[in-house]
């Protein structure tokens, strides 16, 4: 179905929903309806996610249309609002909600809707709610957006597919209950993303395996465009699965600012930051990293000695070119009195003072000296500016608890978005959403049927898959993985 035709179905429908598979022009279709609906009331267009807002007010800015036309939000940040707006009447409890906070938010302002408390100011206000990436909803945001359909005309974009979110203990709805709430009103089929790059075989081979995965939760390549390859590792012992990822990463060749996404094991942290290192890319984390959570609590336990071998820990995890041992061995004989013949690197004079002092500026100064060693590579850069700036902040009396400096870090990173490298590592949770021009896919047994799907339609070029066989199994009874992506 053309985006013209689903535009008009949107604009004449009371309530409905569109189906629409990655890279098949969603983004254009939601900016294209608010663009024809006009005015004077704004069309409502909500997301969940800081990046999807940035998109959604680019793309609209590239097709001209004006921002009086529409209120641009996450679901979580609108809630939130007008919630606090009425607290009297919603319920609302706090204003800084914090992780498992955010359904009585939710709850709050379905509250304040159902009990017809701000029709007048909702109909005032919108004239219809469009809201994207609808298969990443919760049960409660769900029932908020339902409620708002009573009163304002509703139509709702997203892809079972690649419902691979969740939010802690929070359910996702079901399609098929959202199905029934918003009837189907249209399909975007057309493969955009690949179109516009003249590979328009890739993206008909993406959206013919949708089937297979739905039906049969496996993908088999012998059908696909010469421009997906396979890498077999030797065996399925560590070491030759390792040689086959690191052949993946050289196999791949980038022209001017092309882009490569290796997309490795969403469970793992540190097994990405490992691939990370071994590719020379620059590893994605989350913005709830478990890395920076676990390191900042050793930081408040351990001192001295336990305190520096920390602190090299976390750096040889997130830097190459380190000479760990005998950096550590060398600031130890020091401290024990010895006298070198050299004399002391800056990044050795911190660690002495670290060791004699439980100041945290001395953490600070080290992993900032470690940083600008001759031949040292930052491969999770992220994490270690996350646990940079939570310090500095600490150690400049902004927050007096480093739990509170990281909360603030990481609401920061929420709302400012992240700068991608050329050569990245990440999971599914990380690039959904995202575009590159080749992607390379390890553990595809890891993956499953949804996680598969997302990982598949990253690339818009090329896609490398290393596995044994030629027909990729999802893995079984994966459910969505649970997240903090607000």
């Amino acid at each position: 179905m053309s985006n013209e035709l689903v535009v008009k179905r949107v604009l004449n429908s009371r309530l409905g929903s569109v189906v629409a598979p990655a890279g098949c022009g969603k983004t254009d279709c939601i900016a294209d309806v608010v663009k024809a609906a006009g005015g004077p009331a704004k069309c409502l267009v909500l997301t969940h996610t800081l990046a999807g807002v940035e998109s959604l007010r680019q793309r609209m800015k590239e097709k001209g249309v004006r921002l009086r036309q529409t209120d641009l939000e996450t679901i979580a940040g609108w809630s939130l609002r007008f919630a606090a707006a009425f607290p009297k009447r919603s319920g609302l409890t706090t204003r800084e909600p914090r992780g498992d906070e955010w359904p009585a938010v939710y709850a709050a302002a379905t509250r304040l809707i159902q009990g017809g408390f701000v029709t007048s100011v909702l109909k005032a206000s919108y004239q219809r709610v469009l809201v994207d990436e609808y298969q990443d909803c919760t049960v409660e945001q769900h029932a908020l957006i339902l409620a708002m359909s009573r009163y304002l005309p509703t139509c709702v974009f997203g892809d079972p597919l690649q419902a691979i979110f969740g939010f802690r203990n929070e359910q996702l709805a079901d399609w098929k209950t959202v199905v029934t709430d918003f009837p189907r009103i249209g399909a975007l089929n057309e493969p955009w993303r690949w179109k516009r790059v003249k590979n328009k075989s890739l993206g008909c081979w993406l959206l013919s395996i949708r089937n297979q995965l739905e039906q049969f939760d496996h993908v088999d390549l012998a059908a696909a465009p010469t421009c997906v390859s396979r890498i077999a590792p030797q065996s399925s012992n560590k070491k030759d699965v390792l040689k086959a990822n690191v052949s993946a990463g050289r196999s791949v060749k980038l022209r001017g600012a092309e882009t490569l996404i290796v997309i490795g094991d969403k469970a793992s942290e540190i097994i990405r930051g490992s691939l990370a290192a071994q590719l020379k890319c620059t590893s994605i984390e989350p913005v709830a990293c478990q890395t920076l959570g676990s390191f900042l609590e050793q930081l408040q336990v351990c001192t001295a000695r336990d305190r520096l071998t920390a602190v090299l820990d976390l750096a040889s995890g997130a830097m190459s070119g380190l000479a760990r041992v005998g950096f550590e061995r060398r600031v130890i004989r020091i401290a024990g009195g010895w006298k070198p013949r050299n004399k002391f690197t800056e990044a050795e004079r911190a660690a002495l003072d670290l060791l004699a002092s439980d100041e945290l500026s001395h953490v600070l100064r080290l992993l900032e000296c470690l940083r600008r060693q001759p031949g040292v590579t930052s491969f999770r850069r992220e994490l270690l500016s996350a646990v940079q700036n939570t310090l500095r902040l600490v150690v400049n009396g902004e927050h007096s608890s480093l739990e509170d400096a990281a909360w603030h870090v990481q609401n920061k990173m929420r709302h400012a978005g992240r700068r991608m490298a050329q050569r990245s590592v990440g999971s599914t949770l990380l690039v959904k959403g995202l575009q590159f021009d080749h992607a390379i896919i390890v553990a595809p047994e890891k993956l499953s049927r949804n996680d598969l799907y997302v990982a598949l339609t990253r690339a818009s070029r090329t896609i490398t898959i290393v596995s044994a066989g030629s027909v990729l199994n999802a893995k079984a009874g994966s459910p969505p993985r649970k997240s903090g992506k607000r």
